[in-house]
């Protein structure tokens, strides 16, 4: 595949049910927000007050339910990770509503699928929002092999709608984020699932944790850990063996999604079959609501 230099999504919005396809992928890093340091490392100053105002008032899984419902028409279907669900049987402070909420209340999409994860005092979710009609098949979800600090689970969905009379399953997943052993054997898993459904559209939405073939897999500047994270990953290859690929990356600014405010390598992915053409693909700098820019993709199912 020719290198794609990312361009940027046309402002167009698509028929509900299309041939062209529109996705987002997003980590929430659980409402938590950017690393403020990072984000106002090369903020102007006149908006320094306003990012510090907005970090303090610690309202993130509104402000990103916000972003998605003014940018509803945008996006068929919206990949999440990292949604806190809660700890200890607490949430988070609120009194009444969890972060899955926030989504599926105020984003505007017509199905949320949940999938919680984490273990069982601190419970994070994955969730996939769609506004395109399902298909009759069952979704499949299931928690993924290997722990993270031997307590926390991943996991993955797959789930299928209807396309201009075809059926296009999309998928989202957190993959484990330090250990590369791990995160091949969660990639197995998913791939297995792949296989099994056969020759189908597919577009698998996440974050994988794992840079792309070729570019820098550690000493990075900024972020979280990254001693021996990545070095040896098989991630996308085991991905492209059971058919989903990506676009090609170059370890550049414009392909980087983490950290905000300071990225320095790429972490989050959308993938997709043979049956798609990639009409545009981009990480989406103007979203600042997390530790991750999310990325965005529109494709053309091919007839």
């Amino acid at each position: 595949m020719n290198t794609l230099t990312l361009p940027r999504a046309r402002a167009r919005h698509p028929r509900h049910v299309a041939t062209r396809l529109r996705v987002l992928t997003a980590n929430t890093h659980l409402g938590q927000g950017p690393k403020l340091p990072y984000l106002l490392r090369g903020a102007p100053e006149t908006d320094r007050a306003r990012i510090e105002l907005l970090h303090d008032t610690r309202a993130y899984a509104f402000h990103i339910a916000d972003w998605l419902r003014r940018n509803h028409d945008l996006y068929h279907a919206v990949g999440l990770q990292e949604v806190f669900h809660h700890a200890l049987g607490l949430n988070n402070g609120a009194r009444r509503f969890r972060q899955r909420d926030y989504y599926t209340r105020l984003a505007g999409y017509g199905t949320t699928i949940p999938h919680r994860v984490g273990f069982a005092a601190f419970r994070y979710e994955n969730l996939l929002l769609s506004r395109l009609p399902h298909a009759p098949s069952p979704r499949i979800q299931s928690i993924l092999p290997g722990r993270v600090f031997r307590l926390a689970a991943c996991g993955f969905t797959l789930a299928p709608f209807g396309v201009d009379g075809r059926v296009v399953w999309i998928g989202n997943t957190h993959l484990h984020p330090y250990n590369p052993v791990t995160r091949a054997r969660q990639a197995e898993s998913i791939a297995a699932e792949i296989r099994r459904l056969g020759d189908v559209p597919i577009l698998f939405l996440g974050d994988l944790n794992t840079v792309p073939p070729g570019c820098k897999d550690g000493d990075f500047p900024e972020g979280e850990r990254d001693v021996r994270s990545y070095r040896g990953d098989r991630t996308l290859a085991i991905f492209a063996s059971a058919g989903l690929h990506t676009v090609r990356h170059e370890d550049r600014a414009e392909f980087w999604t983490y950290p905000t405010g300071a990225p320095n390598r790429t972490l989050d992915y959308i993938l997709f079959s043979r049956h798609f053409e990639v009409e545009s693909y981009r990480v989406v700098k103007e979203f600042t609501y997390s530790d991750h820019y999310p990325v965005a993709a529109e494709f053309r199912l091919r007839r």
